[in-house]
């Protein structure tokens, strides 16, 4: 009897053993949380960080970037057109984004992916230039430390141009890197996996910060470097290399859809812009801006023709008269229905109208060789053959518009005039049109017509409140040395 409990214990133990151990091995299978993996996926980062810059790109060109460059005005509650200016989220928000940044880069050095690295470098060096040509001076060697091993939570402001060191520094690694031996790219929504195109824009994005840096530091070495070598060193050729984001379907959706109708239509077309638009009868007209209620009426009528009307920036209903939503142009449809138009909308991060601009500068200024008057008409030309392919209708850049007062090359007066197809070619393009006017000039802006800024366009944003609190010594010491903390304070490149 007692052989039989023991033999009986023996396998009970037995049977436990076995039991827990299988419970032990399943444990972290059961306990794993599939909302919050350990091993994240290179490509849903990228389409992250992709999506959210694109997005806040447009939703700023919409709120902002329009009306200080004056393509747009605010006709009701005209805070940011009469430059009654707080707080923007584009440092927030970017930062919150290099955060995935980084994540992308580490995963791409550990698992040896190197055109994911590439495309890191490339979306870093776009955001971190957003920012600190909105800004300044700003957290970029120490900054995003705060979960290091030697964490640094009060990081220190670099100057803008150590900031640009950095990014050129960057931008020529990621050109290295993006390779058709560097791996497959899944889930591009920017470019479907074309490498080519990454490294287009890695290299084009350098000319932009090459001519923008320009009041600093000679581009002319570097310039002539990237074309020198168009095999290593590519760049946009055609509209078929654009960096712009298709909004095709959900969940990539058109960010000013999601606007309510009010908010929209209380942004109208600036008279600065349609003016300048009706003056040289730009076929551009009609895709970026509808016609005045009152005029499409009238031709319903047979009493045509259709007319775009602008409003002076700073104006607003109250001191306009009545029907004054029928009596200036909106925004056109495309950048309202979004998804709804023929062809879907577009946000625009850069194109290749903005690099022959760029060029014709470039070489009006003696930095690189080439004809500028024939990179100043191949800018036009691709603009409005963009804007074809948006649109969806006929559009040409004709001999007769090339010829036209105000669009036809004129060496007396060059730079004014690249410098002012470079502005209309970025309408709706982030907050470069307001940058590229903060270096050149170009178009000749007066500030709006009523302003709570001595009549002066700003030229910065301001940091937020928050920065003063908890980062104030690095922040002190960047104000310092940058010049005050307000609207009217030029960065290191526009002074």
């Amino acid at each position: 009897m007692f052989s039989i409990q023991k033999t009986s214990f023996v396998s009970l133990v037995a049977f436990l053993i076995v039991l827990l151990t299988g419970c032990e091995k399943d444990f972290e299978q059961v306990n794993s949380n599939p909302n919050n993996p350990e091993t994240v996926n290179p490509e849903l980062l990228m389409v992250t960080i992709i999506r959210g810059t694109v997005n806040q790109m447009v939703n700023e060109a919409f709120s902002t970037g329009n009306m200080v460059a004056q393509y747009a005005a605010e006709i009701r509650e005209p805070n940011t057109d009469r430059y009654i200016w707080g707080s923007f989220d584009t440092w927030n928000n970017g930062y919150t984004i290099l955060r995935d940044v980084n994540n992308l880069k580490k995963i791409a050095e550990e698992r040896n992916l190197a055109n994911y690295k590439g495309i890191a470098l490339v979306m870093k060096s776009l955001i971190y230039s957003r920012m600190t040509d909105a800004y300044g001076d700003l957290p970029y060697a120490e900054a995003l430390k705060g979960k290091e091993t030697q964490a640094v939570y009060s990081p220190a402001y670099d100057s803008q141009e150590v900031v640009y060191q950095g990014l050129l520094k960057d931008l020529a690694e990621a050109n290295t890197l993006l390779t058709t031996a560097g791996g497959a790219i899944r889930n591009d929504i920017l470019f479907n996996g074309d490498i080519s195109k990454w490294k287009k824009l890695a290299n084009s994005l350098r000319i932009r910060l090459l001519v923008r840096q320009s009041k600093r530091v000679d581009p002319s070495s570097a310039l002539r470097e990237i074309l020198a070598s168009p095999t290593n060193f590519p760049i946009m050729q055609t509209n078929a290399d654009n960096a712009a984001l298709k909004y095709v379907e959900a969940p990539n959706l058109f960010p000013i859809t999601s606007q309510r109708s009010g908010f929209f239509f209380d942004r109208r077309m600036s008279k600065t812009f349609i003016d300048l638009l009706n003056a040289s009868k730009d076929p551009r007209l009609p895709v970026f801006a509808a016609p005045t209620a009152e005029s499409q009426e009238a031709l319903a009528a047979g009493k045509g023709p259709l007319q775009w009307v602008g409003v002076r920036n700073g104006e607003t209903d109250q001191n306009l008269g009545s029907n004054l939503d029928k009596k200036v142009s909106a925004l056109s449809d495309q950048y309202y229905r979004g998804l709804q138009t023929p062809v879907p909308a577009q946000g625009l991060i850069m194109t290749v109208a903005e690099v022959k601009f760029l060029l014709a500068e470039a070489a009006q200024r003696g930095w690189i060789t080439g004809s500028a008057e024939t990179y100043y008409y191949d800018g036009i030309k691709a603009s409005v053959e963009q804007y074809q392919l948006v649109s969806g209708t006929a559009l040409m850049a004709s001999a007769e518009f090339l010829a036209r007062p105000g669009v036809a090359f004129n060496p007396a007066n060059a730079l004014a005039l690249i410098g002012t197809q470079k502005w209309i070619a970025l309408y709706f393009t982030d907050l470069q049109g307001w940058h590229e006017w903060k270096r050149t000039g170009f178009p000749d802006l007066k500030p709006a017509f009523v302003n709570n800024n001595n009549d002066k366009i700003p030229v910065r944003f301001r940091y937020p409140t928050a920065q003063q609190v908890t980062n104030r010594a690095s922040y002190t010491e960047a104000v310092q040395r940058q010049g005050p903390d307000d609207i009217n304070t030029r960065s290191w490149w526009a002074k």
